[in-house]
């Protein structure tokens, strides 16, 4: 019997050929789809990016813009001081453009008359000698009636290149006409050119300004800017890359492209019209920088292509969760706050700005504050600062309901919205969370005191079409209205606290004319000695009045605080002493026996190192005893700096000068401090009196007070006496002098003559 054959266990050969042809073949689709995908991920990015980076070039247009108009308005504001009684005073003029310079509006403030002869003022080299500039077209523009930005000029004096402002100066006291002349001030290229360097997508991306040609006017300093002179790099590059680009900027229009040198470099751009000149904002960031991102996207993919070999779901699936993860990852370097992890400013108005359930009644803006946070910054260091800005971080992240946002803006300034039903609901949480922060700010071993604060704003349907950023700076303008809102944790904003900051940035923009032109008056408030039989005059106060020509007359209670915040408030001590010495040399050339007049002084002028030379200076100058003159400090500086307080009010009585405190017993006042702080006379505010002296307990404290301040041999004096029988009251329990409506208001110097000075001649030795 023949053996058995044994089975044929090999595939035949056209079945192993089918298998292999249908495998290669599998492997062919899904490298097409691998890559098809890719393809389509690639696209999605660069097309997400590409609407990104129009976003960042609208802002640094619109910032730019700004900075340009501010740049106008305040050469604007600066004219009304150019008039023609003014225009051929050089040294007035000059001294206004070193003080525009001094405060960093410019490096080089100048005024060219009709003729073209201009004189100015620069940062490094002082006084410019007097040149003609007829020839220049930012002096032709601005007589023709324009304002004028330049590009960058080659600058004969600082050896730079500086952009040029210009604008017509008209005769405001003769209205009508042609310009009178050109005001123009200079900034150097690399100062303007700070307001547009932004280092983007973790420093690979850049901001440039160029024009219609695409030369570049003004470029970002980062490390991986550009270092051509055109955006395009037209002399290396594809012909065909830019074409399209330079039709956009022959029109005016926005766009983006992608260029290519021939060395295999590229960049993407966006560029978007800045609506001066035909300048444009123009935003650049290499492709290797977006090829980076795109490699994990690969690796990713690769590693997809094993299960996508399955079904073609799981692989659509896999890819566009890698998507969604790549964008989220190219989103972070851009739009998350490096310091705390959360969003920042632009990721908060891409968010919001996505919404469209806001303006319900129900939303609220929320602007946090850290009052006293840039001291403890300078103080204790960057690494406590930035320890604490964590901290509130946290407490406001866990905090946040579900649909809420939260940002960090600059600094110690949060932006938060909240959903409430109503206001009381608001109010208690943000109570809440403010005594959370300050509960981990109190924790702090240094034991410095920052107090939270916060502006809320209730957004409704006339909120729908503003920006959100401008929202929040508007919201930030209570914070700086610190005598209206101090001790206030929470601040609800309203237009009113606009409408009052764009009134306090009018007034800083003239304060310095009306000061030159005189429109502030000394007005005198007489004070009455009431220990004798009747009442004899002994002293005056000279209060500083402003009749402004463009604003009105405007209240003390309004300027003093701003005045006092920018600094401005020791020229005005220095001309209210000048104006009380000035009224005192003329009652005593008209032989009249004059009363001490006291001058208030600021406490920006406590800490001047030439404090004591400047008074005397004044004083002497028109021949004053030194013992008419008594300085009035109030009782905040008392409390803030008795070390320099005691010091300068002993060397101001060493040279026979009295000295007074003012405002006693409006919250700061501690007892300790009478001993220690050598005062003549203690003004008693006028919280000691009205209601109060009606109680008992009122009146005991107010009587103690006297009699304490006439045991330690201070004068005492009541100020805001209203009524004669305030007057009687006070005189019975030991009071010295009143000063008050009781015997009249502050009135013009004449009339305080004739009222007061005159009649009391007898009674004056």
């Amino acid at each position: 019997m023949p053996a058995r054959k044994a089975p044929d266990t090999a595939l035949p050969r056209n079945s192993a050929t089918t298998t292999l042809f249908a495998f290669a073949v599998g492997l062919l689709v899904i490298a097409v789809v691998l890559f098809g995908c890719i393809g389509v991920i690639s696209q999605e990015l660069k097309s997400s990016l590409g609407l990104f980076m129009q976003e960042i070039a609208e802002v640094e247009s619109a910032s730019v813009n700004a900075v340009i108009e501010d740049k106008l308005s305040v050469l604007h504001g600066a004219s009304a001081f150019v008039v023609a009684e003014n225009i051929e005073d050089s040294d007035s003029l000059i001294e206004h453009f070193r003080e525009m310079v001094d405060s960093g509006a410019f490096m080089r403030v100048g005024l060219v008359n009709s003729e073209g002869d201009g004189i100015g003022y620069d940062s490094r080299i002082g006084v410019l000698p007097e040149n003609n500039y007829a020839d220049r077209a930012y002096v032709q523009a601005a007589l023709d009636g324009k304002n004028y930005v330049s590009e960058p000029l080659e600058d004969s004096w600082e050896g730079e290149p500086g952009i040029v402002f210009a604008v017509p100066v008209y005769d405001v006291k003769h209205r009508g006409g042609d310009p009178i002349g050109v005001l123009v001030g200079t900034l150097s290229v690399a100062a303007f050119s700070d307001t547009i360097d932004a280092s983007l997508f973790e420093g690979h991306g850049h901001i440039d300004i160029i024009n219609s040609e695409g030369t570049i006017l003004f470029r970002s300093t980062g490390e991986n800017a550009y270092g051509g002179t055109d955006a395009i790099g037209q002399d290396d590059i594809q012909a065909r890359s830019f074409e399209q680009m330079k039709e956009d900027l022959a029109g005016g229009w926005k766009g983006s492209t992608t260029v290519t040198g021939d060395d295999g470099s590229s960049r993407f751009i966006v560029y978007q019209p800045i609506g001066i000149n035909d300048w444009f904002i123009d935003v650049v960031l290499p492709s290797d920088y977006l090829e980076a991102k795109n490699r994990t996207v690969l690796l990713a993919s690769i590693v997809m292509a094993v299960f996508i070999a399955c079904t073609a779901i799981v692989l659509m699936a896999v890819v566009f969760r890698t998507k969604n993860r790549s964008e989220k990852a190219l989103a972070h370097a851009a739009l998350e706050d490096d310091l705390t992890g959360i969003d920042n400013a632009l990721a908060f108005d891409s968010k919001f700005n996505a919404r469209s359930d806001l303006f319900d009644g129900k939303h609220s803006l929320v602007l946090f504050n850290l009052v006293g946070f840039s001291l403890y910054n300078t103080i204790f260091g960057y690494e406590k600062g930035s320890s604490l800005i964590k901290s509130v971080a946290e407490i406001l992240t866990r905090s946040l309901g579900r649909a809420e946002l939260l940002a960090r803006l600059t600094g110690d300034r949060f932006l938060m919205l909240i959903r409430t039903e109503t206001l009381d609901e608001t109010q208690s949480r943000l109570l809440s969370l403010l005594d959370s922060i300050d509960s981990a700010i109190g924790s702090d071993e240094t034991h410095y005191q920052i107090v939270s604060q916060c502006c809320a704003y209730r957004l409704s349907t006339a909120d729908e079409e503003k920006d959100v950023n401008l929202i929040a700076q508007d919201m930030a303008i209570p914070f700086r209205q610190t005598k209206s809102h101090a001790g206030k944790r929470i601040i609800f904003y309203d237009e009113q606290n606009v409408a009052c900051a764009m009134r306090a940035r009018h007034i800083e923009g003239i304060m310095s004319t009306a000061l030159l032109k005189e429109e502030f008056v000394a007005y005198f408030q007489p004070q009455y000695d009431i220990r004798g039989d009747r009442p004899v005059l002994c002293g005056a106060e000279a209060l500083v009045r402003w009749n402004s020509p463009v604003l009105g007359l405007v209240r003390p209670d309004e300027f003093i605080p701003i005045f006092e915040k920018n600094g401005f408030v020791d020229r005005v001590d220095r001309y209210m002493l000048e104006r009380a010495c000035i009224r005192l040399r003329q009652w005593m050339d008209a032989g009249l026996r004059c009363v001490p007049v006291s001058v208030n002084l600021s406490r920006q002028n406590l800490f001047s190192a030439d404090l004591i030379g400047r008074i005397e200076k004044i004083v002497d100058a028109y021949g004053i005893p030194h013992s008419f003159i008594k300085l009035e400090l109030t009782e905040s500086i008392v409390a803030e700096s008795t070390v320099q307080l005691v010091e300068t009010a002993s060397k101001l009585r060493q040279r026979g000068f009295k000295v007074a405190m003012d405002d006693f017993g409006t919250g700061y006042s501690a007892l300790s401090i009478l001993k220690d702080v050598p005062f003549d006379t203690i003004k008693l505010d006028r919280a000691f009196f009205g209601e109060s002296i009606d109680s008992e307990r009122g009146r005991t404290t107010l009587t103690g007070v006297i009699r304490l301040l006439d045991a330690l041999g201070f004068e005492t004096v009541a100020e805001g006496i209203e009524s004669e029988s305030e007057a009687v009251q006070l005189k019975a329990w030991g009071c010295h002098v009143i000063q008050g409506f009781v015997f009249d208001r502050p009135v013009p110097a004449d009339e305080f003559t004739k009222k007061h000075l005159e009649p009391a001649q007898d009674d004056l030795a």
